[in-house]
């Protein structure tokens, strides 16, 4: 079977990136501030509005920055602060994807510049998963709702050169073994009609043995992690 792309919760994301990290939970025992322990187990913010309200270009809501606070909640603050910047980062340059509900109600993937803020401020509702426009003068208004992330897909390495006239088998098997994981093969009953004519161009071949392609498909729709070998003919005993 195909492996399905890993979509998670933008909040899960956020609190094993900018909160559970090492920067931040080491100042947690040392924290005495009331009201703070929220902080450091999901990310709340003191105050009874926008507790999970974190600005893009200034992460904290206002009251996190105006009252006094203990010197390690300062810099448990300030951990968490260079962690979303970075977190935000990854989704501007496109290491994270995120996709979600706009408006219009059809969810879809976001371009990496909705993270940016342009003459609106943006403010994300880490909790929610809502990406939301925060104009001085004007209500808010969501612009994505519900986001979830996944990590970018890695670049592929070039393939190798191959040599034009032969089909090279192994190498077919890691091109399709990776659309399987990608889950972009085509359906079960069209794999041969779509296959020979893509092997007969990547290979520079006339034909495509019929009988090792249908080995081929049997082997990937099963999900075999192996690549067919064809059966060992058995040798004739010779009578003595």
């Amino acid at each position: 079977m195909a492996t399905r792309t890993l979509w998670r919760a933008l909040y899960a994301v956020f609190l094993e990136r900018v909160i559970q990290i090492e920067a931040v939970q080491r100042h947690r025992a040392a924290v005495t501030d009331e009201g703070m322990e929220g902080f450091f187990t999901e990310g709340r913010q003191p105050g009874s509005f926008g507790e999970f309200l974190w600005c893009l270009d200034a992460p904290t809501v206002p009251l996190l920055y105006m009252r006094p606070l203990s010197l390690p909640m300062q810099h448990a603050r300030n951990a968490a602060i260079a962690a979303f910047t970075e977190f935000i980062a990854a989704l501007r340059n496109g290491e994270l994807i995120a996709r979600g509900v706009p408006p219009n109600g059809l969810r879809c993937e976001l371009e990496p510049a909705e993270w940016t803020p342009t003459d609106l401020d943006l403010i994300l509702d880490v909790r929610n998963g809502d990406l939301i426009e925060a104009p001085i003068f004007y209500p808010s208004r969501v612009r994505w709702s519900n986001i979830t992330l996944r990590a970018a897909e890695p670049l592929r390495t070039a393939a190798p050169e191959r040599k034009l006239g032969r089909i090279d088998w192994d190498d077919w098997w890691k091109h399709e073994t990776a659309r399987r994981e990608q889950g972009s093969l085509p359906n079960e009953k069209a794999y041969l009609r779509e296959a020979e004519p893509l092997i007969k161009e990547r290979y520079g071949v006339a034909t495509v043995p019929a009988s090792e392609l249908r080995r081929f498909k049997v082997a990937l729709y099963r999900g075999d992690s192996e690549r067919p070998k064809r059966a060992k003919r058995k040798q004739p005993k010779h009578k003595g």
